[in-house]
This record gives structure tokens, sequence and C-alpha cells, in this order.
């Protein structure tokens, strides 16, 4: 199969889930003999479209920031849609698996592939819905429209998560929707030796507001008095990188945290986490929570907020973590229990097991061909078209 992977941003040149994902899954498909595309922004110097790794990597416009003012940026997300057009055109796909956000891509795909007559697929990762309006105030109308916009017209969806698939269905989705969850790489994890490194907790994540990584500051602000020599580590990189680091100072925590920035070598930050005990994610939103699952490879129990958008609360297993409040003293007390108790790691390595991305691979192939073979000429139904116009009768607006 030729298949096309359309997202803005490449792993390793950043390290979100999403493009991890793509990252892992067209690896394995290329090496099983499929022809792969990544369709993104461009990182590399030289040509705009290269190999690497088994796969064609087509720089569709030159990489810019995601972020403007800690808000993901409208104007990359156009320039990256208007990038694709030209691609598109000249691509000889069999498939696009079209990642939902930015939202701007997976609409121009539905357009294009209705037109010539192509297979698409639209990975949601999230669905924000209400959300939108905390986001972004009451310009979170716009951006509620366009999400809505791009369901509707999504002819075929796969939910990495039971969270986005029930969001989904809740808004009033009429197709079937496909769960596919994310996965990590059970064999390479196990094949990492700690860390020389080590440390009590441990966050790996971008710096952003609805990831909290303040929150991970305050519990042990809290947990100093009673745990002296407690050392947390900040992994990752983001638009609130530099005041977490002025938050540590503010606090005296330096010798307490260390904020290690973006860390590219992910064996490297294997090891970290296998150098540690307790892996903290105070997060409002996640769509599936990678990170999560290595941490439970790596045998380490899972802190996390218990909130209705974060889908890594279906990782934390009974006798392995704890789901908090997202206030410092209820994750405090979150990681107390798990510094406090060892995790089962028997359910960790069962559940761990059940998301291997070999596995994830295979599905998703399968899903491929039947798709092509059953549905790859089937146009979006007409009633999905004018139920764009349902979207204005939506309770929420």
């Amino acid at each position: 199969m030729k298949i096309g992977y359309i997202y803005d941003v490449i792993y390793p040149e950043t390290i979100g889930g999403v493009e991890k994902r793509i990252h892992e899954i067209g690896v394995r498909l290329a090496a099983r003999g499929h022809e792969i595309h990544l369709y993104g922004m461009k990182y590399w110097d030289g040509p705009d479209i290269i190999e690497r790794e088994g796969m064609v990597l087509h720089g569709v416009c030159p990489a810019m920031g995601l972020y403007t003012e800690g808000r993901r940026s409208i104007l990359q997300a156009v320039r990256y849609t208007i990038g694709l057009v030209p691609h598109l055109l000249k691509s000889e796909m069999e498939i696009f698996d079209c990642q939902n956000f930015p939202y701007f891509p997976a609409i121009l795909l539905s357009i294009f592939c209705r037109l010539k007559k192509r297979c698409l697929v639209v990975t949601w990762h999230e669905f924000w819905g209400r959300y939108w309006f905390d986001y972004l105030g009451d310009s979170g109308l716009l951006g509620l429209l366009i999400e809505r916009i791009a369901l509707v017209l999504s002819p075929r969806v796969i939910a990495v998560s039971l969270l986005t698939a029930h969001q989904m269905k809740d808004t009033g989705y009429a197709g079937d929707v496909t769960r596919i969850p994310n996965g990590i790489d059970t064999a390479a994890i196990s094949a990492v030796s700690p860390s020389q490194e080590t440390s009590d907790l441990i966050f790996v994540g971008r710096f952003i507001p609805e990831k909290h990584p303040e929150l991970v500051i305050d519990a042990v602000r809290i947990l100093i008095d009673e745990y002296p020599d407690l050392h947390a580590m900040l992994i990752g990189d983001g638009p609130d990188f530099v005041i977490i680091r002025e938050r540590i100072q503010q606090y005296g925590l330096s010798g307490h945290i260390t904020c290690k920035g973006f860390v590219k070598d992910h064996e490297a930050v294997i090891g970290l986490m296998k150098a540690s005990k307790v892996y903290v994610l105070p997060s409002e939103r996640e769509g599936f929570g990678i990170a999560a699952i290595e941490a439970m490879a790596c045998g380490l129990s899972i802190v996390t907020a218990d909130h209705p958008r974060n889908a890594a609360t279906s990782h934390v297993l009974p006798g392995a973590g704890a789901c908090t409040s997202l206030n410092p003293e209820d994750i405090a007390a979150g990681i107390r229990y798990c510094l406090q108790n060892r995790p089962d790691y028997v359910s960790l390595a069962s559940y761990v097991a059940a998301h291997d991305w070999d596995q994830v691979t295979r599905d998703l192939e399968q899903y491929y061909r039947t798709t092509i073979t059953d549905s790859c000429q089937k146009q979006i139904p007409d009633q999905r078209c004018s139920a764009i116009f349902d979207i204005f009768r939506q309770p929420e607006l």
C-alpha cells in the first residue's frame, strides 16, 4: 500500500504523542513492504523531499513555531495547510491518514479525497468541544465550529482512546469510530539501562498550561519537609519553560528539582524514567498519554489528574498509581502514596504488553486494507455535508 500521513510536525524534531505514533507505525509499515510518506513542515536542509528510516518525508513548508503567546498558532496551521496543496496534487497515495489537529488539513483532505476519489482516514487524538471556550474565551466559538466541520467531513474515523471515541459519539457523529490505541516499543524499552542520574519523581511532556508542570513544583514544595532528600526531574520544552525555571528558583528548589529541557535522545529519556520511582502527569488534557505507558514499562507508578479531558487516567491501574484532583495538595498525596507503596508489577507488565507498537501496527494495517478494499470509492454521504448546518443548532452554541 501507498500510505500518506498528514501532520505538521515530525518526530524526532518534536516529541509529542501524535508524531511519535506516526513515526513508530510508519517505520514498521515500511519494514513490512509498504510505501510510507510523511507530509510535515521541513525541519531539514537540502531538498524538500528526503528519505529517512525507510519513509519518504515531504517538507511542505519551512518549519515554524507551533505556539504564539502560549496558544497554538493559527498562522502556522494555515501556512502548513496551504503548503500541502501542491504536494497532494502530485501524490499517488492509495490512502491518507490525516490527524485531526489542527483541523484545516483534515477539512482540505476531506475535499481533496472526495474529488480525487482517494481513501481518507482521520485519526482523532482529542475532541475539545466546549473546551475551546476555556482555551480561547469567546473566540473559542470559531475553534468549536472548525472542529465540528472537520468531524462531520471525516468519512472514516479512528480514535486513539475510548474517551475521544465517546466524546465524538456524544456530539452526534453518525459514522463508525474504530479505536486503535497508541503504543510503545516494549523490546526497545527493555533494552535500555537505567540512567546514572536518579530521581524520585519524573515529568515528561510539553511545558504548556494544560499539562501543569508547575504543579509538580508545588507538590515537591509540600513534600520536602517529609522527604528532605526528595528529587524531581522535569523533561520537556514549550512556551512555559522559562516560567517553570523561574518558579523553581523562586521557591528555592534548585537542589530538589532538575529542569533538563528538551532531551532529543529517546533512549536517554527512558533511562531517566528507569532511574526514577513515580511518573507525575498533572495534566487536564491528554488525548492518550504515551509517556505514561512508557513509564509503566519502566516499572513506575503513575500519578495523574482525574479530569474529564485526561485520557491518561485509564492507564492508572489498581495498586500501581493514583488519580488526584488538580491541586498541589492532592497531587502531593498521590505522590506520597506511590512512594510508600511499590506498584503491582504483574499488572503493569500485562497492561504494557497489550500496547506494543507491533500489535498496533498490525491492527492498523488490516484497517487500511479493509478500507481500501471495501470503501475507498465511497463518497461522503450527502447527509454528512448537510449535517454541517446542524452544528449551529448544537446546545453549546
